[in-house]
């Protein structure tokens, strides 16, 4: 009589252990992604719960279950899906070159699906030499990235700092409602990224991250500014002392 190398009942053990580790690997991918381990937006998660749900799948070859089958499935298309989505976000997403300037500066912690999100609420304006970009107690909700040209920053009619390209203006008072602390000129034909209050505002409140990667560039941007400008003072008041 034939013999199978494996006996039917341990085959069925071994289908069975491997819908137990597939249930396991449910509860640990769900317990890592609340405890911020992983990201639901990342790779791990759906490739985890891919690997969950063909084990658990595998393991109703014992006792086939018709609602249990189409849960594992849609689980696993809906993963795979979302691995796609992924994949062209971020190998399909096309920037110009006055965007990736600005995103080598100060956007690096985003996802190129993310910054192209940003990047569609600015349009590039070109401000001819003299044009007043920022004026000092008008409220103001300009916010710019400076690509070419450059720009005098003035306080009471007296110069504190010069900005050239890879600046950007009115990061202080952006989406505040408060009058500007100073006013910026086009010292040179001056082209700039600038960004719609009103749909920037609205994506931010949307998407948490891309608004904590803004402040953040915001403020390393502002405490160099603010250094550049006290430099640029200091500067001012020994050229009077020397003379």
């Amino acid at each position: 009589m034939l013999s199978l190398p494996i006996d039917f009942s341990t085959s069925l053990q071994i289908v069975t252990l491997v819908g137990v580790c597939g249930a396991g690997l449910y509860i640990l991918n769900y317990f890592m992604l609340q405890m911020g381990v992983i990201r639901g937006t990342g790779i791990l998660y759906p490739v985890l719960t891919i690997i969950a749900a063909s084990c658990v799948l595998i393991s109703m070859a014992e006792e086939f279950n018709l609602a249990g089958s189409i849960i594992q499935m849609a689980y696993i298309l809906i993963s795979v899906l979302g691995l796609l989505r992924g994949y062209l976000s971020r190998h399909l997403v096309r920037f110009s070159e006055d965007e990736r300037q600005f995103i080598a500066l100060h956007l690096e912690s985003l996802k190129p699906h993310q910054a192209r999100r940003l990047l569609n609420t600015a349009t590039v304006k070109e401000f001819p030499t003299g044009d007043i970009l920022i004026e000092e107690g008008k409220t103001t909700d300009f916010l710019g990235f400076v690509l070419t040209g450059r720009t005098t920053i003035l306080k009471d009619g007296h110069v504190i700092n010069c900005c050239g390209s890879d600046e950007i203006l009115g990061e202080l008072t952006f989406g505040l409602g408060l009058p500007a602390t100073a006013t910026v000129i086009a010292t040179e034909p001056t082209r700039c990224l600038v960004f719609d209050n009103i749909k920037l505002t609205r994506l931010l409140k949307r998407n948490r991250h891309i608004d904590d990667a803004l402040k953040a560039a915001h403020f390393r941007h502002a405490r160099q500014k603010l250094l550049s400008s006290n430099k640029h003072t200091l500067l001012a008041q020994k050229r009077p002392a020397a003379a």
